[in-house]
């Protein structure tokens, strides 16, 4: 049984799986290099469950609770005991290596490595250590004190006992895991972002525009947010890192027509710079034939790639519809939806 977890990084993403663990009454090490991170990351910590207080949501006794179950840390001995260990360091192989080595030397042998990577490969980095049938993916969605996805991966060499036990751990946290055999992009993203390409490649095709292009993928389908405003809102240097490397991984079907590589190098990062596909909030716009075949073609495209999924056995059929509920906030699955 899984009780005691080390998180590897206390950034934002660290922090908040740190503050989930704590929540569903695991004892968390937090680990970090550097003392400012770690004061961050246990402050991070208290700002989740202080705003629950707020809400209603938890009693202060309860908040205090969760805090005190988080041991910041930068020793290597705190590892020795954990039963689970999953790193939430930058998205760089050489970094993940390092830190599967460092996990892997002051771990028992029966303890789980996990990575929280969002599409590098579990397998690559489970050849850094000498026991990589205990390596899997544990893919918690941001912000992960809030969202349920856990996208459970499966290595080339990850044992069925390793799954089953990190299915569990995820389950005991209130989230709701889905099994994922490893590829590019793994399950969500992998559907998200052929759906968007395929939005942005038929936008400049048609020359829509883009406002009433998201106007009408939200008024079509179950998304929540059209992919324009989405891709403001996530970072289109971001965006446009997954689109190469899933039109590496795959074909011509992640193609964005250079709308994301347009946006960056003039500077526009999205949200985050001020400006991207939108100034600010996106325009009001009125939903014409040329929005409508944008909307048209990203649930087109988010169902053939949820279908190619299955029938790679990336994924089983029936999780494939709770994976975009859970991750991306869609009120039905690309498989299920009406509007797909």
């Amino acid at each position: 049984m899984i009780t005691k977890i080390a998180v590897m990084g206390a950034g934002i993403m660290g922090s908040e799986i740190a503050q989930a663990c704590a929540a569903g009454g695991c004892e968390v090490v937090l680990f970090d290099s550097i003392p400012e991170a770690l004061e961050k990351g246990i402050a991070h910590v208290g700002k989740i469950c202080a705003r629950r207080v707020d809400r209603g949501r938890m009693t202060q006794e309860e908040a205090d609770a969760i805090v005190a179950r988080v041991t910041p840390t930068g020793d290597d001995a705190a590892l020795a005991d954990c039963d689970l260990a999953i790193e939430a360091v930058p998205e760089l192989m050489k970094i993940k290596k390092i830190v599967f080595e460092r996990l892997a030397a002051n771990m028992r042998d029966d303890a789980i490595i996990a990575s929280n990577t969002s599409g590098l490969s579990i397998t690559e980095m489970a050849g850094a250590v000498n026991r990589p049938e205990r390596v899997v993916g544990l893919h918690f969605f941001n912000p992960a004190s809030v969202m349920k996805l856990v996208e459970v991966v499966e290595g080339g060499a990850t044992a069925p006992e390793t799954m089953d036990a990190a299915v569990a751990f995820a389950e005991s946290l209130g989230k709701s895991p889905v099994r994922v055999r490893e590829c590019a992009g793994f399950l969500v993203n992998r559907i998200l972002v052929r759906a968007m390409c395929e939005a942005y490649r038929t936008a400049a095709a048609e020359g829509a525009d883009l406002a009433a292009a998201d106007q009408a993928v939200v008024d079509g389908g179950p998304a929540p947010m059209g992919p324009f405003a989405l891709g403001d809102m996530i970072g289109l240097d971001t965006m446009a890192h997954l689109q190469r490397d899933l039109e590496e991984a795959y074909d011509a079907r992640y193609d964005d027509a250079g709308l994301l590589s347009q946006q960056v190098d003039a500077g526009r990062l999205g949200a985050k710079s001020g400006a991207g596909f939108f100034e600010g909030k996106a325009p009001e716009a009125t939903v014409d034939a040329a929005a409508t075949a944008v909307a048209q073609a990203f649930y087109a495209a988010a169902r053939d790639e949820a279908q190619r999924c299955v029938d790679e056995g990336i994924a089983a059929e029936q999780d494939v519809d709770p994976a975009m509920r859970f991750g991306c906030g869609w009120s039905e699955g690309p498989l299920t939806a009406a509007g797909a």
